[in-house]
């Protein structure tokens, strides 16, 4: 990869605007740098720390790399995500706080018990699993379609057999895996969660439900899914 497209648009887009998918880019790019600021900043160097940590950045990582080989395209050439540098701020500091984990992490001074580690860790694999995947699968049979000029399709095969919105589910997965971490007994665990269940229970699946009604098999993979979790909601 070339370090020169770090951040670079994936389209051309007018002067002084930015795209979401660009600015998410950027502030997952720091998430390294800010959970071992608030490291340092606490002298928390326990092992939940170490683990939020390990996470958080991986988390961050992972995104950065993820929007270079098969990152969603709506976030970067949806007219909706194509934003002045104001709204781009705006965007910027909304999701900031999920900074909110790293930052109860280092406050807290009790160990993290093994069932916590435990949990924590399998909820983050799968979570990253259900995330990355579904995301993959998705573009690359997008760019197939493409490729060969196909109609596009409804994408209901794969991990879209089981969820309409695995890359959501992963999503949840990973938060409560933060959540753990950082303190389940803290209420301030519970606000990126509760933000991250308004961007897309209330907002994010039901834009996107609405756009993919436009296929003609859409109501029969809405009556044979559910939206989140296996045979549940």
């Amino acid at each position: 990869m070339n370090n020169l497209e770090l951040f670079k648009e994936k389209q051309e887009i007018p002067k002084n605007h930015y795209s979401l998918g660009k600015v998410l880019e950027i502030h997952k790019f720091t998430w390294p740098f800010v959970t071992f600021f608030y490291t340092n900043l606490y002298g928390n160097y326990s092992y939940r720390m170490t683990l939020m940590n390990g996470l958080f950045s991986s988390y961050g990582i992972l995104w950065v790399l993820k929007s270079h080989t098969f990152y969603d395209k709506s976030f970067y050439h949806n007219e909706v995500h194509i934003c002045t540098l104001t709204y781009s701020i705006v965007n910027y500091l909304s999701v900031s706080i999920y900074y909110l984990f790293p930052y109860v992490t280092a406050k807290n001074k009790n160990e993290i018990s093994n069932i916590e580690t435990y949990i924590s860790i399998v909820l983050y694999s799968i979570g990253m699993f259900l995330h990355h995947c579904s995301d993959a699968q998705k573009y690359y049979t997008l760019e197939a379609l493409n490729k060969f000029k196909a109609k596009d399709k409804l994408i209901t095969n794969g991990l879209y057999t089981l969820i309409r919105h695995p890359n959501y589910s992963g999503e949840f997965l990973i938060w409560f895996s933060f959540m753990i971490v950082s303190g389940f007994t803290d209420p301030f665990s519970y606000v990126p969660v509760a933000w991250l269940f308004v961007a897309t229970i209330l907002v994010g699946i039901p834009t996107k439900e609405k756009s993919l009604k436009r296929y003609d098999n859409y109501k029969d993979w809405e009556q044979n899914t559910k939206k989140l979790i296996p045979s549940i909601y």
